[in-house]
């Protein structure tokens, strides 16, 4: 599904004029990732989605404002809180001041976590991962003064992180979390929590299939925000 968003950022004019099928062709991916991509966004069909991105460019038109608009916005809308920007930036300049981020999660949010350390890395951030709440190190690292703990997890009740999370609040830490929906133990634990709203699609056996697109997007938005920090302090 990430390979739609280039086509829809750069060409959001011809989104209301095409088919899912005549834009899944210029993609290319099948019909059926188009549909899909559209309702992570949260819109009940490619028909809706459609019709609101007319009218935005209609709107923009008769402002005289420029004929392009920006899907990351409508996404922001449609997923995250209306202070996520806010959100982002208290986070922002927590990480700005961190000696070490600790990135930890479990399962799909496991890897969300060392995602996260990845990209905080690569703009000079020191940040590690972990997929493992127990680990010892972790927990000695978040007793130091300086240092940093990110938790994300789906559903925001998975025990370890909440034990974990209970740990860090006795230690008086800072906690920040990433979680679906803000309704969750973890959310209520944390000092901020950046919580976004998909559909939980959970198997037997607690097998998690949730969408992590918008726990992406969380990533990119703070990254982001960080680079362009540094960039503007040197």
């Amino acid at each position: 599904m990430k390979r739609c968003a280039p086509l829809f950022l750069k060409n959001p004019e011809q989104i209301f004029k095409l088919s899912a099928r005549e834009i899944a062709a210029k993609i290319p991916c099948s019909p059926s990732t188009v549909t899909r991509f559209v309702k992570k966004c949260g819109f009940l069909s490619f028909h809706d989605f459609q019709i609101y991105i007319r009218n935005e460019v209609e709107s923009i038109i008769e402002t005289s404002m420029t004929n392009r608009i920006f899907l990351e916005q409508i996404f922001v809308d449609q997923v995250f809180e209306a202070d996520i920007n806010e959100q982002i930036k208290r986070v922002g300049e927590v990480f700005r001041t961190a000696n070490w981020i600790c990135c930890i999660g479990m399962g799909s949010s496991g890897i969300m976590a060392e995602y996260a350390a990845r990209k905080l890395n690569m703009i000079g951030l020191k940040a590690l991962s972990s997929n493992e709440p127990y680990a010892p190190f972790l927990k000695q690292e978040a007793k130091e003064s300086g240092n940093v703990v990110l938790l994300f997890s789906s559903s925001g009740e998975t025990r370890e992180m909440v034990e974990l999370a209970q740990l860090l609040k006795s230690y008086d830490k800072l906690i920040i979390s990433v979680t679906n929906s803000s309704d969750n133990l973890l959310a209520k634990l944390s000092s901020i929590n950046l919580c976004y709203y998909t559909e939980k699609q959970r198997l037997s056996y607690q097998f998690d299939l949730s969408s992590q697109v918008p726990v992406v997007a969380l990533i990119e938005y703070l990254v982001a925000y960080c680079y362009n920090l540094q960039a503007a302090e040197n």
